[in-house]
């Protein structure tokens, strides 16, 4: 390889899925690992006392990688066969090798480990308090699947705020945020982790969890967030401030309802809703018409389930935003892994029309009514002029 341009190019055509960038040569970071991971590639760059993240499209890897580099003396990088190595001497010649990589299998392994928006080795406290991390910042081994899970959650947030100002403050509800560690994590994202500003506003009902909320903030002096005691359909945005995200984990059955009507209301920018408990729609349908799934049991009630999230998805269509419902986590994680991811963008009115016809439908076909569709409907949102 005559340049490390040139060698950077042919690890990525090689299909390179981990590159180590080290021998720090007075740059910013001390290490810098890329894991590739999800159609593009994971940066965890190390400074002495801090991580930093960054995701980095498949596209620009050779560009940014050769930018990273600048810092350092030397590139580990490995595909499944090969180790590839280079190195800038002190007189500044570039030595390149290759050769088998008989640790490959074990160091895809660690690529699944390390390739996390969080860190698995930093105190988090967040994750200390809900158990799912050691006091010295060690991931617990019963509890990877929740870590996993709550990285993934992240990486949903990441991908729709990434393109937003840095430097402008976030606005950010939590509907039915319960004990809130989610909401601390995610403010944690944030601010520790992203280095972005971020006002976040926790609302639940029982006025102990608010309290406990409150302090446990206090406690890590997290003094952009904020909880209330109240019932979600009752928010009102006070300052009347343009909402950027709303999140709701597990609002139970309409309350998710109530989430997105709001959302819908203040023209929330994005919103990340993993439903929970969706008992209207079996407990109120008329399953006549789909006799395969009125059997009064399992088969109606996750038809039921899957009919109120495909409804609600069809009425934020209709309301503007381009809309997906998505697994969240694998099914052997947990049942409750459906999220509908939603993103304020100009629709074409045909569309959005064709949406609402086909809630309309089912609900007509079910002969019953759903939640988010009243209010919509009650409020005026779903006259057509």
């Amino acid at each position: 390889m005559e340049t490390i341009s040139e060698f950077i190019e042919n690890v990525l055509s090689e299909g390179a899925y981990k590159i180590v960038l080290s021998g720090p040569a007075g740059g910013e970071y001390r290490r810098v690992t890329l894991n590739f991971d999800r159609g593009g590639y994971f940066a965890e760059k190390l400074t002495a006392k801090q991580a930093f993240h960054e995701r980095i499209p498949p596209e620009k890897a050779a560009a940014r990688i050769e930018e990273l580099f600048e810092g350092f003396s030397q590139i580990n990088a490995w595909n499944k066969a090969s180790e590839f190595t280079a190195r800038v001497t002190k007189k500044g010649k570039l030595l390149t090798g290759r050769h088998a990589a008989s640790a490959a299998p074990a160091a895809q392994g660690a690529q699944r480990e390390k390739s996390y928006l969080l860190s698995s080795s930093e105190v988090i406290p967040p994750l200390v308090d809900m158990g799912v991390m050691t006091p010295d910042g060690r991931v617990r081994a019963a509890m990877n699947d929740k870590f996993r899970q709550i990285n993934r959650f992240l990486e949903f947030i990441d991908e729709l705020i990434e393109k937003e100002d840095e430097d402008r403050e976030l606005n950010v509800i939590d509907f039915g945020c319960g004990k809130s560690y989610l909401t601390f994590i995610v403010y944690y994202y944030f601010t520790a982790v992203k280095k972005r500003p971020v006002r976040m506003t926790g609302i639940d009902l029982k006025e102990d969890v608010i309290a406990f909320c409150s302090a446990t903030a206090q406690k890590y002096g997290y003094d952009g967030l904020r909880f209330f005691a109240g019932d979600i359909a009752d928010f009102a945005e006070q300052d009347g401030r343009p909402i950027d995200l709303v999140i709701t984990l597990h609002a139970c059955d309409a309350a998710t309802d109530y989430a997105l009507y709001n959302a819908i209301r203040y023209g929330a920018k994005y919103v990340l809703s993993v439903p929970c408990c969706q008992h209207e729609l079996n407990t109120n349908a008329d399953f006549s018409a789909l006799p395969l799934f009125d059997d009064g049991g399992i088969l109606r009630e996750r038809a039921a389930a899957l009919l109120t999230d495909s409804i609600r998805q069809k009425l934020l269509t209709f309301c503007g935003y381009s809309t997906r419902v998505m697994e969240f986590v694998d099914l052997s994680h947990t049942p409750k892994n459906m999220l509908i991811r939603a993103k304020k963008a100009p629709l074409p009115m045909k569309h959005r029309l064709a949406a609402l016809k086909d809630a309309e439908e089912a609900l007509d076909l079910l002969k019953t009514e759903q939640t988010l569709h009243r209010l919509l409907k009650e409020n005026g949102y779903l006259d057509i002029e």
